[in-house]
Protein backbone atom coordinates (compact mmCIF):
# COMPACT_ATOMS: atom_id res chain seq x y z
CA UNK A 1 0.00 0.00 0.00
CA UNK A 2 2.95 2.67 1.23
CA UNK A 3 4.87 1.79 -2.37
CA UNK A 4 1.50 1.85 -4.37
CA UNK A 5 0.84 5.63 -2.48
CA UNK A 6 4.50 6.69 -3.14
CA UNK A 7 4.35 5.76 -7.35
CA UNK A 8 0.88 7.76 -7.18
CA UNK A 9 2.43 10.65 -5.41
CA UNK A 10 5.35 10.06 -8.19
CA UNK A 11 3.38 10.18 -11.20
CA UNK A 12 0.72 12.96 -9.53
CA UNK A 13 4.40 14.90 -9.47
CA UNK A 14 5.47 14.02 -12.84
CA UNK A 15 2.23 15.16 -14.13
CA UNK A 16 2.24 18.60 -12.46
CA UNK A 17 5.79 19.24 -13.51
CA UNK A 18 4.90 17.84 -17.15
CA UNK A 19 1.93 20.50 -17.37
CA UNK A 20 3.93 23.54 -16.07
CA UNK A 21 6.87 22.92 -18.74
CA UNK A 22 4.12 22.50 -21.24
CA UNK A 23 1.50 25.86 -20.44
CA UNK A 24 5.47 27.63 -20.27
CA UNK A 25 5.56 26.91 -23.88
CA UNK A 26 2.21 28.33 -24.50
CA UNK A 27 3.37 31.20 -22.31
CA UNK A 28 5.63 32.31 -24.32
CA UNK A 29 3.82 32.13 -27.14
CA UNK A 30 1.01 34.07 -25.97
CA UNK A 31 3.51 36.88 -25.14
CA UNK A 32 4.46 36.85 -28.97
CA UNK A 33 7.85 35.18 -27.05
CA UNK A 34 11.08 34.64 -29.42
CA UNK A 35 10.78 33.35 -32.67
CA UNK A 36 13.36 30.65 -32.02
CA UNK A 37 12.01 29.14 -29.22
CA UNK A 38 15.05 26.92 -27.00
CA UNK A 39 14.42 24.83 -23.88
CA UNK A 40 16.29 26.60 -21.57
CA UNK A 41 13.64 29.27 -22.56
CA UNK A 42 10.96 27.03 -21.32
CA UNK A 43 12.58 26.12 -18.58
CA UNK A 44 13.58 29.41 -17.26
CA UNK A 45 10.02 30.83 -18.00
CA UNK A 46 8.45 26.73 -16.13
CA UNK A 47 10.55 27.67 -13.23
CA UNK A 48 11.55 23.63 -13.99
CA UNK A 49 15.85 23.13 -14.30
CA UNK A 50 16.93 22.49 -17.72
CA UNK A 51 17.51 18.82 -16.86
CA UNK A 52 14.40 18.15 -15.65
CA UNK A 53 12.68 19.36 -18.99
CA UNK A 54 15.15 17.33 -20.95
CA UNK A 55 13.85 14.16 -18.82
CA UNK A 56 10.57 14.49 -19.75
CA UNK A 57 11.06 15.63 -23.60
CA UNK A 58 15.00 14.85 -24.88
CA UNK A 59 14.53 16.54 -27.90
CA UNK A 60 13.22 20.26 -29.02
CA UNK A 61 10.45 18.14 -31.26
CA UNK A 62 9.54 16.11 -29.03
CA UNK A 63 8.53 19.22 -26.48
CA UNK A 64 7.17 21.67 -29.46
CA UNK A 65 5.03 18.19 -30.14
CA UNK A 66 3.75 17.21 -26.51
CA UNK A 67 2.80 21.14 -26.22
CA UNK A 68 0.93 21.30 -29.45
CA UNK A 69 -1.07 18.15 -28.31
CA UNK A 70 -1.53 19.94 -24.58
CA UNK A 71 -2.61 23.30 -26.02
CA UNK A 72 -5.36 21.52 -28.49
CA UNK A 73 -6.73 19.04 -26.50
CA UNK A 74 -6.27 21.04 -22.93
CA UNK A 75 -5.92 24.41 -23.07
CA UNK A 76 -8.24 25.24 -26.15
CA UNK A 77 -10.53 21.94 -26.04
CA UNK A 78 -10.04 21.72 -29.69
CA UNK A 79 -10.95 18.04 -31.02
CA UNK A 80 -11.02 16.57 -34.36
CA UNK A 81 -14.00 16.32 -36.11
CA UNK A 82 -15.32 13.14 -36.68
CA UNK A 83 -18.08 13.84 -39.50
CA UNK A 84 -18.63 16.46 -42.22
CA UNK A 85 -21.10 17.82 -39.71
CA UNK A 86 -18.77 18.38 -36.96
CA UNK A 87 -16.14 19.94 -38.94
CA UNK A 88 -18.54 23.24 -39.19
CA UNK A 89 -19.44 22.95 -35.28
CA UNK A 90 -16.30 22.09 -33.85
CA UNK A 91 -14.34 25.22 -35.67
CA UNK A 92 -17.15 26.90 -34.09
CA UNK A 93 -17.19 26.01 -31.19
CA UNK A 94 -13.16 26.60 -31.02
CA UNK A 95 -13.77 29.96 -32.19
CA UNK A 96 -15.27 31.08 -29.40
CA UNK A 97 -13.10 29.48 -26.71
CA UNK A 98 -10.41 31.25 -29.06
CA UNK A 99 -11.21 34.59 -28.25
CA UNK A 100 -9.53 33.46 -24.45
CA UNK A 101 -6.51 33.07 -25.65
CA UNK A 102 -6.19 35.35 -29.31
CA UNK A 103 -2.53 36.21 -28.92
CA UNK A 104 -1.69 32.29 -28.50
CA UNK A 105 -3.89 31.26 -31.11
CA UNK A 106 -2.19 34.25 -33.39
CA UNK A 107 1.39 33.04 -32.78
CA UNK A 108 0.02 29.56 -33.30
CA UNK A 109 -1.49 30.23 -36.88
CA UNK A 110 0.73 32.55 -38.34
CA UNK A 111 4.66 32.07 -36.30
CA UNK A 112 7.00 29.93 -38.55
CA UNK A 113 7.79 28.44 -34.10
CA UNK A 114 3.81 28.05 -33.95
CA UNK A 115 3.67 26.27 -37.40
CA UNK A 116 6.19 23.71 -35.71
CA UNK A 117 4.12 23.64 -32.40
CA UNK A 118 1.03 22.53 -33.84
CA UNK A 119 2.33 20.41 -36.96
CA UNK A 120 1.01 16.73 -35.75
CA UNK A 121 -1.97 18.22 -34.62
CA UNK A 122 -2.22 19.69 -38.14
CA UNK A 123 -1.50 17.00 -40.03
CA UNK A 124 -3.56 14.64 -37.74
CA UNK A 125 -6.56 17.35 -38.25
CA UNK A 126 -6.53 17.09 -42.25
CA UNK A 127 -6.75 13.29 -41.76
CA UNK A 128 -9.54 13.57 -39.80
CA UNK A 129 -11.26 15.84 -42.25
CA UNK A 130 -10.37 13.58 -45.41
CA UNK A 131 -11.78 10.48 -43.26
CA UNK A 132 -14.92 12.48 -42.76
CA UNK A 133 -15.52 13.33 -46.45
CA UNK A 134 -14.64 9.65 -47.58
CA UNK A 135 -16.83 8.09 -44.89
CA UNK A 136 -19.77 10.05 -46.71
CA UNK A 137 -19.37 11.59 -50.31
CA UNK A 138 -16.47 9.18 -51.12
CA UNK A 139 -18.18 8.55 -54.02
CA UNK A 140 -17.39 12.29 -55.72
CA UNK A 141 -14.28 11.89 -58.03
CA UNK A 142 -10.49 11.72 -56.44
CA UNK A 143 -9.48 15.74 -57.35
CA UNK A 144 -12.89 17.03 -56.11
CA UNK A 145 -12.39 15.40 -52.78
CA UNK A 146 -8.53 16.65 -52.64
CA UNK A 147 -9.79 20.18 -53.28
CA UNK A 148 -12.96 19.53 -50.55
CA UNK A 149 -10.40 18.24 -47.82
CA UNK A 150 -8.04 21.59 -48.78
CA UNK A 151 -10.93 24.06 -48.78
CA UNK A 152 -12.38 22.25 -45.38
CA UNK A 153 -8.99 22.61 -43.97
CA UNK A 154 -8.23 26.11 -44.69
CA UNK A 155 -11.59 27.13 -43.14
CA UNK A 156 -11.36 24.82 -39.97
CA UNK A 157 -8.00 26.45 -38.88
CA UNK A 158 -7.19 28.93 -35.85
CA UNK A 159 -5.50 31.25 -39.15
CA UNK A 160 -9.48 31.36 -40.37
CA UNK A 161 -10.36 32.65 -36.78
CA UNK A 162 -7.25 34.99 -36.64
CA UNK A 163 -7.61 36.30 -40.30
CA UNK A 164 -11.50 37.15 -39.70
CA UNK A 165 -10.82 38.82 -36.09
CA UNK A 166 -8.01 41.43 -37.24
CA UNK A 167 -9.76 41.67 -40.60
CA UNK A 168 -12.91 41.50 -40.78
CA UNK A 169 -13.32 42.91 -37.07
CA UNK A 170 -15.72 39.71 -35.95
CA UNK A 171 -15.41 38.36 -32.19
CA UNK A 172 -14.75 34.47 -31.70
CA UNK A 173 -18.80 33.83 -32.03
CA UNK A 174 -19.15 35.58 -35.14
CA UNK A 175 -16.36 34.46 -36.79
CA UNK A 176 -17.16 30.81 -35.71
CA UNK A 177 -20.65 31.27 -37.40
CA UNK A 178 -19.18 32.88 -40.61
CA UNK A 179 -16.81 29.98 -40.78
CA UNK A 180 -19.57 27.17 -40.07
CA UNK A 181 -21.65 28.90 -42.48
CA UNK A 182 -18.97 28.44 -45.39
CA UNK A 183 -18.36 25.28 -44.56
CA UNK A 184 -22.00 24.16 -44.34
CA UNK A 185 -22.82 25.86 -47.51
CA UNK A 186 -19.50 23.79 -49.04
CA UNK A 187 -21.06 20.47 -47.47
CA UNK A 188 -24.27 20.85 -48.69
CA UNK A 189 -23.27 21.07 -52.38
CA UNK A 190 -20.68 17.82 -51.93
CA UNK A 191 -23.53 16.16 -50.66
CA UNK A 192 -26.16 17.09 -53.60
CA UNK A 193 -23.40 16.59 -55.99
CA UNK A 194 -22.72 13.15 -54.32
CA UNK A 195 -26.28 12.41 -54.54
CA UNK A 196 -26.90 13.26 -58.02
CA UNK A 197 -24.32 10.76 -58.83
CA UNK A 198 -26.41 8.11 -57.34
CA UNK A 199 -24.64 8.21 -53.72
CA UNK A 200 -22.29 5.47 -54.58
CA UNK A 201 -18.19 5.01 -52.56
Amino acid sequence: MRAMTATTLREEHANVTRQRILAAVAELLERGGPEELTVPDVAEASGVSLRTVYRYYPTRDELLEAAGRWIGAELLHSPYPQTLDEVATVIADGCRRFDDHPGLVRSLALSELGRDVRATRRGERLAAIEQALRAEVGGLPEDELRRAQAILGYLHNMLAYTTLREEGGLNGEQAGEAVAWAIGTLVEDLRRRHASMGGTQ
